[in-house]
């Protein structure tokens, strides 16, 4: 038997780990940090799952809340790496940043089903978010004759800016009653209301329409639905958009925008609950 010169072992060696070497590099797995919007959070976690699923998990996402402007703050000061938004930006948002709409949104008045009121003029909204009428029994349509409890959401809500923008009068700045109730995320308003006959609040769409505890109630004859959002003859509406600290264009976060914005298999998970977009592409690839 002739046996093999012992200098071949070291790149014999060599060669083996680097072929154990190759596998983990080659799945190696991108981190995508986000915070941001509570509405928007449900769409986001369904598109994050997806969008991981379909390369492998090899990018993951950790999703956190706290509302549009804890998102817009985290990404500014390069904490995520994406922020989620339900608001468009104003002159006090940070520099440097860039919005990504990734779906429409509307926003309901909602009350509790034991109190069904059927419409409400904008003026009866802003009377009663602004706290001018108190009581039940001086609106129109509703049966009771107890206090109303007004349920709002806290200044970083983006979906707080959205209501106060398009449905208490359209330029007005946010003018909820300081005796209203705060929440810090949709998903706890939307349990006050359910569990309080004499609460009135507002939520975006998929917290609105998802609780039969719950009625979204008309605005000004329009019904708070997707077909009059579509159509834009319901006026509470909004984007969602995702926010990065400069371009996206030609990143890991710009792959996964743009994936949003164009794929049917994200058109299909926003059709759900909420509007895909009609836009053209934005974001590079």
């Amino acid at each position: 038997m002739i046996e093999r010169p012992r200098r071949l072992l070291v790149p014999i060696l060599a060669a083996a780990a680097l072929a154990i070497a190759l596998p983990a590099v080659a799945f190696a797995t991108q981190v995508i940090l986000l915070s941001g919007s509570t509405a928007a959070f449900p769409l986001l976690e369904l598109l994050t799952d997806k969008y991981s699923a379909l390369q492998h998990h090899k990018v993951k996402f950790i999703v956190a809340q706290g509302g549009s402007t804890v998102g817009i703050n985290d990404v500014a000061a390069g904490k995520v790496n994406i922020g989620d938004a339900s608001a468009a930006p104003t002159s006090t948002t940070p520099g440097g940043l860039d919005f990504y709409p990734i779906a429409k949104y509307f926003v309901c008045v909602v009350t509790n089903k034991s109190n069904p009121i059927s419409n409400l003029t904008t003026s009866q909204v802003e009377s009663i978010f602004e706290g001018k009428v108190t009581n039940w029994s001086q609106v129109s349509g509703s049966t009771l004759t107890t206090p109303i409890d007004v349920e709002s959401r806290t200044s970083v809500a983006g979906v707080l800016t959205t209501f106060a923008s398009t449905l208490l009068g359209g330029a007005k700045s946010t003018v909820v009653t300081s005796h209203a109730t705060q929440w810090a995320s949709e998903g706890l308003m939307q349990n006050a209301v359910a569990n309080d006959p004499n609460a009135v609040g507002f939520l975006s769409d998929y917290y609105a329409l998802d609780d039969k505890k719950i009625g979204a109630v008309a605005y000004n004859g329009i019904g708070c639905n997707v077909a009059n959002t579509v159509n834009e003859t319901y006026p509470g509406w909004a984007f969602f958009y995702e926010v990065t600290r400069g371009s996206a264009t030609g990143t890991a976060e710009g792959r996964f925008i743009n994936w949003i914005q164009t794929s049917k298999p994200a058109k299909k998970i926003i059709e759900k609950q909420w509007i895909p977009l009609t836009l053209p592409k934005t974001v590079g690839g």
